[in-house]
């Protein structure tokens, strides 16, 4: 994805921190308040089905409900990209293992293209619910997205992402870079750390893909 891409993203992230902040930026003040409301939720977050993400910073002080947004944009950008080019294997980074072979099969059920990757924008991205059981974090964010050329329908999709409780957020990880030891991901293996051989896709060490459904 193109930089008009990632504009989009971080628009469409900032647009929601603002509406749901309480007064009118996205500032860190604001971002800390909208944690406040969500432990006693109002009737708009209600709606929004966005509560529960407070409990996640009382054992991650550092948790930031933008970054979590951010990431799955890139996610979203970098598993439609790898299926357009007919390789999903690229995604498994970033994929829970025991959800794998179903995502694999959707993707093959559906038709990957293999014209290249198509472009996309976002439209509008928010977390609808948090939970928290099994040891695990749970939190389902909606995403709405158009491709920028053609005629083609909105993509409205469903990402459900875990990771174990009690994990804390690394500044500065990205889709890019080991979640245990920070080297770049480099190597044959999409599984696995060229460097360190962990498992990438690890909800110990950070946010996975559990589910990805279509609306």
């Amino acid at each position: 994805m193109g930089d008009s891409f990632f504009e989009s993203l971080s628009a469409a992230v900032e647009r929601f921190l603002t509406d749901y902040a309480g007064d009118g930026t996205a500032s860190s003040r604001s971002i800390d308040m909208l944690f406040d409301v969500m432990n006693a939720p109002s009737s708009a977050l209600e709606t929004t089905g966005a509560v529960g993400l407070g409990r996640i910073r009382e054992h991650d002080p550092d948790f930031d409900l933008g970054t979590l947004l951010r990431r799955v944009g890139e996610m979203f950008a970098a598993y439609h990209e790898a299926a357009d080019n007919g390789d999903l294997q690229l995604a498994r980074r970033f994929v829970a293992e025991e959800s794998w072979s179903a995502l694999d099969e959707a993707a093959e059920n559906k038709g990957r293209r293999h014209g290249g990757p198509r472009a996309f924008h976002i439209d509008a991205i928010r977390p609808m619910t948090a939970t928290h059981e099994d040891g695990l974090d749970t939190v389902r964010v909606l995403i709405n997205a158009h491709e920028t050329q053609g005629d083609a329908d909105p993509i409205c999709e469903y990402w459900e992402l875990v990771r174990s409780r009690g994990t804390q957020t690394k500044a500065g990880l990205d889709l890019t870079h080991c979640p245990n030891c920070g080297a770049p991901i480099d190597g044959d293996d999409p599984t696995r750390c060229a460097y360190c051989g962990q498992r990438l896709a690890d909800p110990a060490l950070d946010w996975v893909v559990r589910k990805i459904t279509e609306q």
